[in-house]
């Protein structure tokens, strides 16, 4: 094949081509140039002209109407309305009327056309402000709290009761009280003081009891026991306290008895006295770990779709330019997201980014703390007043230096102890999170706390270590109430999804715990899933402290239908062998009803008990009843018992029976309509009493919860304004919710003519003595919706006037009466 000559009309073509779309563009770019010295006249003595124009940027329509402002031949544009179009003002020059001039912002451009009366922007990316995409958590209602009281109670009546020895000898579980030394928030409690506590409370006949007195200046509350033993009555007193949370603020106060503020490396103690908290519990709408930044940018408008391990959270329009993605990612640990989206030659953008999240972290600039004064709290759940001589004193707090780094504090002080420490968790990037402390204790004694640790989650594998180490004589507030820090505890668990329903994890525990003895745990555990019906767990563990301390356990679980499953396991420990049988269904949560559990145990040792237990669950409350019959070695009893819990509400002027009421609840109110059906959040909770009200038990505290009531069965007379509401109650607290319901007192009035024949549609109508107004419809049918025994209407049709008698029962309602004859006025 031979080739064209150079300079032939192959070549000449696209330089012609090009040379055109040269002088095209040209062209529109001197049009535009000049595009607002033709249509817009120059303004006389410094005059300002105003122009309402469609506005566009960077070629997309927003379909906002924009005014644009010609001064000296200047234009401006107020600040507020290119924010609207996505425009950053914040570091533009002002003027004195908050308005810019769009020919001093760097870079920006514009063409106004006089035809369409639009002008388009064209704006640098850096100046545009990034789309949020995705879906943000709305904007609650504020916090609301009525004024009322609740009483919380629970019975246990029992014919014979077990020691605590028994009871571990029942349940073949001859290991010292694990716990007692642990981290953390969980409060202290030594080994007598567990065994006291149990004593007290395991006895023939004990009612528990809940005082909460709520209303907007917060919540008083006192909790006990009373308990019936051989004839002698004693009541115990749990907690006494006042709070106040303050959601504006981040803020709770208390006063009264509580549990100190702890981080994973001090311990808690029950303290009585007062506590001030900065921290986020009463704003679960918001995210306080550190939350990686998702985005890009789309020259065009195009569909963004955000996956996370592959799976797609959701998928949003983008307008054009810059966007972020507003949606917290779904994840915990480590993991990918992936953005999709399109450029302006329609080809597939796919940006992959690693990603690690962990809930420990504060975001940068955060902070919570607690600072808290008192006594502390000695022989709870045995004395009902027993107090430190000396007040005492602590505080912790935390605090995000940066996205990646949390540093932590903690302080206490009582008679004869200084204590105090500082520690932190860092980010390693995408490879999981350290962290490490380290307290010192002086005073009658001085020594050192050192913990360390490291924490890794990914769809792999989970790796924990954490490690604690006193040396020395170090001590806090728990070793002045007789639980003495453990020299040592070291925790390390390895778990490993081997399939997406199985499961293998290894863990190692050692606690040298003083006079609760010691232990080095290495355990073994595998759980899976077949099908929807079997679940399979096993578990092997050895404790290399003691002797013959092997000991296996493996069960099965099978679904079969109707929220009925039944069981089977085997264990042995310290040589001991049992075999488990079991067989139960559930109460439902919402609907209540019937449920019940029957198991069977067979061991070595002549070791055997059976239980059965019917539990029943209805509107106002909870009742359980078990009997129960255990034959080991030297123990045999036969134990029967009887539970039951709910609660009392005094509030909105009644008082209402119900489940017990642990946190926030409602009582929906419809008017005294009776039988009304009330949803919480779509699902159906109940009706509401005789005297119209329903009490909802179990709210979320300052999250908004949604209330409705179902209008489909409500009378035809029966008029609602609003069938559903969102509220925000404190926690303890409670709100009343009014769905306010009128009834009609009307009919359908048919009104004819002296002839008999169906007034004109469209006559116009006056009930007198109201405000009432209507409109004849078809076959003079015209609705009256509040009507008294003896009415009188004006009708208005043409240039004739006539009026009309209308008795009306109240058996008549929202039926139709008539017809009534309307009489002609006589002209004038």
């Amino acid at each position: 094949m031979s080739k064209p000559p150079r300079g032939g009309a192959a070549a000449r073509a696209p330089r012609k081509l090009a040379l055109a779309l040269l002088c095209s563009v040209a062209m529109d770019l001197m049009a535009g140039a000049h595009a607002w010295s033709q249509p817009v006249p120059e303004a006389d003595d410094g005059a300002s002209t105003a122009f309402y124009l469609q506005a566009a940027v960077n070629g997309v329509e927003k379909e906002l109407i924009v005014r644009v402002d010609r001064r000296a031949g200047v234009l401006y544009m107020a600040a507020g309305e290119l924010e609207e179009l996505g425009v950053r003002v914040d570091e533009l020059p002002f003027g004195p009327d908050q308005q810019i001039a769009l020919d001093a912002v760097p870079g920006l451009g514009y063409d106004y056309d006089a035809a369409a009366q639009r002008i388009a922007l064209r704006v640098p990316e850096g100046l545009l402000r990034a789309q949020r995409l995705g879906a943000e958590p709305p904007a609650l209602p504020p916090v609301q709290s009525g004024t009322g009281l609740v009483v919380n109670y629970a019975f246990n009546l029992q014919t014979t009761r077990l020691s605590l020895d028994e009871q571990r000898e029942v349940q073949r579980n001859p290991s010292p009280l694990q716990g007692a030394g642990t981290h953390g928030p969980q409060p202290l409690i030594g080994e007598q003081a567990f065994a006291d506590s149990y004593d007290r409370l395991n006895r023939t006949l004990s009612l528990s009891s809940e005082l909460r007195f709520y209303s907007p200046l917060g919540v008083l509350q006192n909790s006990g026991v009373t308990t019936l033993h051989e004839g002698q009555t004693e009541y115990l007193r749990q907690d006494t306290y006042w709070t106040y949370q303050d959601p504006r603020r981040l803020m709770s106060y208390t006063v009264g008895d509580f549990v100190s503020a702890a981080l994973p490396w001090s311990r808690a103690v029950r303290m009585g006295g007062v506590s001030v908290a900065h921290n986020f519990d009463t704003r679960p709408d918001l995210v306080t770990y550190p939350v990686p930044s998702l985005g890009g940018s789309a020259v065009v408008p195009t569909t963004v779709d955000l996956y996370l391990n592959g799976l797609r959270q959701f998928s949003a329009q983008s307008s054009g330019g810059p966007f972020v993605i507003a949606t917290p990612p779904a994840l915990t640990g480590a993991g990918t997201a992936t953005l999709v989206y399109r450029d302006q030659l329609g080809r597939e953008v796919i940006v992959n980014r690693p990603l690690y999240v962990d809930a420990r972290l504060l975001a940068r600039g955060l902070s919570e703390y607690a600072v808290q004064a008192g006594y502390a709290r000695r022989n709870y759940g045995s004395l009902s007043f027993d107090y430190a001589g000396s007040p005492t004193a602590t505080a912790s707090g935390r605090y995000g230096v940066t996205d990646a780094v949390t540093v932590e504090a903690h302080a206490e002080a009582a008679s004869g102890l200084r204590n105090a420490g500082i520690g932190g968790l860092v980010q390693l990037g995408y490879f999981g999170v350290a962290n490490a402390a380290i307290s010192g204790s002086t005073g009658d004694a001085s020594g050192m706390q050192f913990s360390g640790g490291y924490q890794y989650i990914s769809r792999a594998f989970s790796f924990t270590v954490q490690g604690i180490h006193a040396a020395n004589q170090y001590r806090d507030l728990g070793t002045l109430e007789g639980v003495p820090v453990p020299e040592n505890q070291l925790y390390i668990t390895l778990s490993v999804p081997l399939t997406a329903r199985q499961t293998l994890s290894v863990s190692y525990s050692r606690q040298d715990a003083s006079f609760l003895g010691g232990s080095r745990i290495v355990s073994v555990g595998y759980t899976a899933s077949i099908g929807s019906r079997f679940n399979i767990f096993a578990n092997v563990f050895k404790d290399y402290d003691q002797r013959q301390t092997v000991g296996a356990f493996i069960g099965v679980t099978v679904s079969l239908g109707n929220s009925v499953s039944v069981g089977t396991n085997a264990s042995s420990y310290d040589g001991r062998k049992s075999v488990s049988v079991t067989a139960n269904r559930p109460v439902d949560y919402d609907k209540g009803g019937f449920g019940w559990n029957v198991q069977a145990d067979a061991g070595s040792e002549t070791y055997r008990r059976g239980l059965g237990r019917v539990d029943y669950r209805g509107r106002y409350g909870d009742v359980t009843a078990q009997a129960e019959h255990i034959n080991s070695g030297s123990i045999e009893s036969n134990h029967v018992s009887l539970y039951g819990a709910g609660s009392l509400v005094v509030a909105d002027g009644a008082v209402l029976a119900g489940r017990s009421i642990y946190d926030a609840f409602a009582v929906v109110s419809t008017d005294g309509l009776a039988d009304v059906p009330v949803l919480r959040e779509n699902r159906l909770v109940g009706k509401t009493n005789a005297g119209g009200r329903l009490l909802v038990p179990d709210l979320l505290p300052f999250d908004g919860n949604r209330i409705a009531i179902s209008t489909l069965g409500l009378p035809a007379e029966a008029s609602v304004t609003t069938d559903r509401q969102v509220v925000v109650p404190p926690t303890r607290a409670g709100v009343t919710v009014r769905f306010p319901v009128t009834r009609y007192e009307g009919a359908t009035v048919l009104l004819v003519d002296a002839q008999g024949q169906p007034l004109p549609v469209g006559a116009h109508v006056v009930l007198e003595g109201s405000d009432a107004t209507a409109v004849v419809g078809y076959d003079g049918a015209v609705f009256l919706p509040a009507l008294q025994p003896d009415n009188r209407v004006t009708v208005t049709f043409g240039d004739r006037t006539c009026t009309a008698q209308v008795p009306y029962a109240p058996r008549d309602v929202m039926t139709s009466i008539g017809p009534f004859p309307c009489v002609l006025r006589e002209r004038p």
